[in-house]
């Protein structure tokens, strides 16, 4: 089994910040084809441990999505082919980066808003203290 692509998203919070929350969804919303090639994950200042990441990413602005530790999306949603290109250029192996590509004429699926946040963890590393 090959690797999957690392994305990291640096948030404020995903609940709270429309931003933050476009960012996560438009990883959520990939279609699930790419969705078994990478593993993402949220990282809210809010939290010690979004903190370190942003430290360690060398974070400059939120939301930042990045991709096996390149800040890529700067406090810029992506659009789909924007973000497909940049999965495709850090895929781990040539045989993902062609089946990224060939996936390039889908879109996102936004019609299941909820589903996709859900999926994606929004507000799970909320802070509740």
């Amino acid at each position: 089994m090959e690797p999957k692509i690392r994305i990291d998203v640096l948030t404020l919070d995903s609940v709270q910040c429309a931003a933050c929350g476009y960012m996560m969804e438009s990883i959520a919303a990939l279609p699930e084809d790419i969705q078994e090639l990478i593993e993402y994950k949220e990282w809210s200042i809010k939290q010690k441990e979004g903190i370190a990441m942003f430290t360690k990413l060398k974070g400059k602005v939120l939301p930042t999505i990045c991709i096996e530790g390149n800040l890529v999306f700067q406090s810029m949603i992506p659009q789909y082919e924007e973000l497909i290109d940049e999965l495709a250029k850090r895929a781990p192996s040539d045989t993902i980066r062609q089946c990224i590509l060939d996936l390039r004429d889908q879109d996102f699926d936004f019609d299941n808003i909820k589903a996709n946040l859900d999926r994606a963890g929004s507000g799970h590393n909320t802070r509740i203290e």
